[in-house]
């Protein structure tokens, strides 16, 4: 009998993952909807991530603003995922999406305006090309010996044609793009395949303890931005829009306090020592 891992193995990530697209589209009221309902189900932005919402950094992965942006992306998945899912297995190709969603999304939490949205799974789907990069070197003889053929090239060329794309085409956010790719990159080549490298053990897990920390750092900043207070506060006093602006405002004093309740003893002190 097939352990639980096995089975779990063998389930088509690529497929339900399309589903979540489509299925989500409808949900969400992508054929005549609303932003309200992205919002809803999961869009992200970097404030609502500061407030505490971490899971929008995943959801907003399985949402499009668009039926070009869902098509676009549902083609690229169903192009390229089965593919990288029959290499790694279902599991690891699971692994590969949540880390590179997760990726993309902390990149746009560490350079977006705090209220500025991010839907869609593009960022995922370039950690998936990373993922590819990734194999064909550890497959290689060396590093940049998959340069030599031409298949390995024309995914480079993919990688570097869409970066051009979003440069070029407006609320395309290149940001998740690139933060993607590289997550997926990282996490096929540390992780997901095999070394080809022998002897160097060692020098893998301190690599890996580095990558490991710096995802963690990266993402305790954009839950907890205690680096940041200033610029949440700064941004709350020139904000126009009421809401936004005590949305700000409270996520400044969360940043300031290092927690995620704050009182109105704590807007009294942060005040005060503004006006120093």
């Amino acid at each position: 009998m097939k352990s639980l891992i096995d089975q779990a193995d063998e389930i088509p990530v690529t497929l339900v993952v399309a589903i979540a697209y489509v299925t989500l589209a409808f949900l969400t009221g992508l054929f005549g909807g609303t932003e309200l309902m992205l919002d809803e189900y999961g869009a992200m932005t970097p404030l609502q991530v500061s407030e505490g919402e971490w899971w929008r950094l995943l959801a907003a992965a399985f949402l499009h603003g668009n039926l070009v942006h869902l098509g676009f992306n549902t083609w690229a998945l169903v192009a390229l995922g089965p593919a990288v899912e029959r290499a790694l297995g279902s599991l690891r190709m699971l692994s590969l999406y949540v880390v590179s969603a997760f990726g993309g999304h902390l990149a746009c939490c560490l350079v977006y305006a705090p209220g500025q949205s991010v839907v869609g799974g593009s960022g995922a789907l370039f950690g998936i090309m990373g993922a590819i990069v990734a194999w064909q070197m550890q497959k290689a003889k060396s590093p940049l010996a998959f340069l030599d053929y031409e298949g390995p090239r024309r995914i480079l060329g993919l990688i570097a044609v869409n970066i051009v794309l979003g440069l070029l085409v407006p609320y395309v956010s290149n940001t998740a793009h690139v933060g993607g790719l590289i997550a997926g990159f990282l996490v096929t080549y540390q992780w997901l395949v095999p070394s080809r490298e022998t002897g160097a053990a060692g020098l893998r897990n301190h690599f890996r303890l580095a990558i490991a920390a710096l995802f963690a750092s990266i993402t305790f900043h954009a839950l907890m931005p205690v680096t940041r207070y200033d610029w949440l506060w700064n941004r709350h006093v020139t904000e126009t829009d009421p809401d936004r602006r005590i949305r700000l405002r409270n996520a400044a004093l969360m940043s300031w306090r290092g927690r995620t309740t704050i009182t109105p003893a704590d807007l009294l002190e942060f005040e005060r020592l503004e006006l120093r």
